[in-house]
């Protein structure tokens, strides 16, 4: 069993109670209230009195409740999820004050590991209550690895290595669109990786952010650059993420590493756009008409949490004359406050400049020097003007 004075001074060296919001953690708690329909999910650490969530559901939400009788201080104290399908039902639980006063009834929670120490959980609650599917148990229990995993990346493999240039694509002309990306590794080596291939109808067009930095992420990245264009890529694009993780996925266990991707198949003749999101959730869809940004959200796992276990979701958007479409990784959050709102000053940066947007974002690293690798990938379809020129 941990030790309780063990994992206090484990949580604390974490150095993450207290931060701003940071959309590494609030992806995950985003994604369990998704798959779960939940209307609350937390990634909590649990010291010796206090549960402390890392993502609040609002600005002014509590970031800290007593430990003592609580759900999560409980769930620390097991391998095995705790399952609570009514808590009033539950003599450990009918008295709390969520209980009594907020009507809580579900709870569901998964440990979180750190270096072998139990350290806090990812949970979902709910006011009904609720039966877990053995399948729904796993997924939790992977949601949780998930976010012990990102707990554990110190980032201290950032040495020298594998040049982030040596996964560069050649550069690919699509008629009637532009095709531009650009990797700015923390190091010499990078663990984010994007690429581009010609298919019967356009270009198939992945980008992937592996956990860590350095050396270690680098090798990750070229062997899930490898899987990727082992594939057939004339199927659809969540098919293709599916096989890559079942080809890559369980190295990626074994070196319990993971890696989140973003992979798309562009029609050029018709701006018919078909892609699958394995936990990245960092891409959006900018109108020519400037707003609104659509955000596209993930609902999958990333790649090598539970290869083939998950069924992989399909999304798909048109890009008319004048979209782009804006893909990038947790670094370029990081330019601004680390979380998803980044993504509308991003989009701002896009649009007063488009033909300068990746020396605004490589002028910005320079000037804030972010603790990560930084890749932001744009495709553009050329507006009516542009096509009626190419035409003429």
């Amino acid at each position: 069993m941990d030790g309780v004075t063990v994992r206090a001074t484990l949580v604390h060296e974490l150095d993450v109670i207290g931060g701003d919001p940071v959309e590494r953690f609030d992806r995950v708690a985003r994604l369990a209230r998704d798959v779960f329909g939940a209307p609350m999910a937390f990634l909590n650490l649990v010291d010796d009195d206090t549960v402390h969530t890392l993502t609040p559901q609002t600005s002014t939400s509590r970031r800290e409740i007593p430990a003592r009788g609580s759900f999560c201080a409980e769930t620390v104290l097991h391998d095995e999820p705790t399952l609570v399908p009514d808590a009033r039902a539950d003599a450990r639980f009918a008295t709390l004050p969520v209980v009594q006063t907020l009507g809580m009834r579900f709870y569901a929670g998964a440990p979180v590991s750190v270096r072998g120490t139990r350290v806090g959980s990812v949970c979902v609650m709910d006011t009904h209550p609720r039966v877990l599917a053995d399948s729904d148990v796993i997924l939790l229990q992977d949601l949780a690895t998930w976010a012990g995993r990102i707990l554990s990346n110190d980032g201290s493999d950032a040495g020298s290595g594998t040049d982030a240039s040596t996964l560069t694509p050649d550069s690919l002309q699509l008629p009637g669109y532009d095709l531009r990306a650009e990797v700015i590794p923390f190091s010499g080596a990078s663990g984010d990786f994007y690429d581009w291939t010609p298919t019967t109808n356009g270009a198939a067009i992945t980008l992937t952010d592996v956990m860590g930095k350095g050396v270690e992420a680098a090798k990750h990245a070229a062997s899930i650059r490898a899987a990727f264009l082992a594939q057939d890529l004339e199927l659809p694009a969540a098919d293709v993420i599916a096989a890559t993780d079942r080809q890559i996925g369980p190295a990626l266990v074994r070196a319990e590493s993971f890696a989140t991707a973003f992979h798309a198949h562009l029609d050029t003749s018709t701006g018919w756009v078909d892609f699958g999101d394995a936990g990245h959730g960092i891409a959006m869809h900018l109108s020519a008409h400037g707003h609104p940004v659509r955000l596209l959200r993930s609902r999958d796992l990333p790649l090598g949490l539970h290869p083939g276990a998950m069924r992989r979701s399909s999304g798909f958007l048109v890009l008319q004359p004048g979209d782009a479409l804006v893909v990038c990784s947790d670094g370029v959050l990081d330019l601004f406050d680390g979380t998803l709102a980044s993504l509308d000053r991003l989009a701002e940066m896009y649009w007063a400049a488009p033909d300068d947007f990746l020396p605004r974002v490589r002028a910005l690293v320079a000037e804030r020097s972010p603790d990560d690798d930084v890749t932001t990938l744009v495709l553009a379809r050329h507006d009516v003007a542009q096509e009626q020129d190419a035409s003429s």
